[in-house]
């Protein structure tokens, strides 16, 4: 009767502590459970996340990238529209699995958030209209510079030019008509967008390139922390695609020499080095 009482005793405080006992998520498992990878997008920003008005879904860079991920898990993708300012509480509040948005990695933000592998590297130019008196890129110092808001280029023109007074607006076209329309002296962005204003520009406008760069921004996909196996599925699937070519496809289908921007892709997927 003892050795009964005994043996109860044990597996009722065996059941209290597994009931005591924290239990983690693993939202990878989750993922491949439901079938679906919900995706944050930007649908603004072409051609890294754009509407596509003939077709009426987004389209872009970063939507390939995250179509490759979902192929890679085994799932279906669904895309959720999300704007700048609410990228990340979208993802922390679990609306979204996983972000494709333009996330530049940050500090502050890496403290929030889980960087993926950098699957875009973006060279960050300040831009003047033509004829300006600033030439280099630190005469801007003190003057008036638009970017979007929510930028990462806020940090790095604090960090580079701190005495640059930044002017934010919702969106890059709203920034760099600012700058058009002399109410801000510069206008800072990604070689990506200020490629598209320039080759958008009519004859009678023109922008000059003020160098060297601001910086590079490094770009990964942003996961919740605490899940490192999904975080881990996800590095792999971009790995997979730097290894069999498809990070470069997608580049040139996007941005390379075919396209509006011309550009030559000069980076590989690979760890972001805070």
């Amino acid at each position: 009767m003892k050795t009964l009482t005994r043996i109860s005793t044990l597996l009722l405080a065996a059941g209290a502590l597994a009931w005591m006992a924290p239990s983690y998520a693993d939202q990878l498992a989750d993922i491949k459970a439901k079938g679906v990878l919900v995706c944050g997008v930007m649908p603004n920003v072409e051609p890294m996340g754009y509407m596509d008005m003939s077709k009426g879904v987004v389209v872009g860079y970063d939507v390939d990238f995250c179509r490759a991920v979902a192929t890679s898990l085994g799932v279906k993708l669904e895309l959720k529209v999300v704007s700048s300012e609410a990228r990340i509480p979208e993802l922390l509040e679990k609306r979204v699995d996983i972000l494709a948005a333009i996330l530049g990695y940050t500090p502050a933000r890496a403290e929030q958030i889980d960087y993926s592998q950098a699957y875009f590297a973006s060279n960050q130019i300040l831009a003047v209209k033509k004829g300006s008196p600033l030439k280099v890129r630190d005469d801007v110092a003190g003057k008036r510079v638009s970017t979007m808001k929510g930028s990462s280029n806020l940090v790095l023109m604090h960090r580079e030019i701190p005495t640059a007074k930044m002017v934010s607006y919702d969106d890059a076209p709203s920034a760099f008509i600012s700058m058009a329309q002399g109410k801000v002296d510069a206008f800072v962005l990604s070689e990506v967008m200020l490629r598209r204003f320039a080759a958008k520009l009519g004859d009678g406008n023109s922008i000059e390139i003020l160098k060297p760069a601001v910086g590079v921004e490094y770009w990964g996909l942003g996961v919740r922390k605490g899940e490192p196996q999904f975080l881990a599925a996800v590095n792999d699937a971009l790995s997979h695609l730097e290894t069999t070519g498809d990070a470069q496809k997608i580049f040139d289908t996007w941005l390379g020499p075919n396209t509006l921007y011309k550009m030559t892709r000069d980076f590989r997927v690979s760890p972001i080095q805070p």
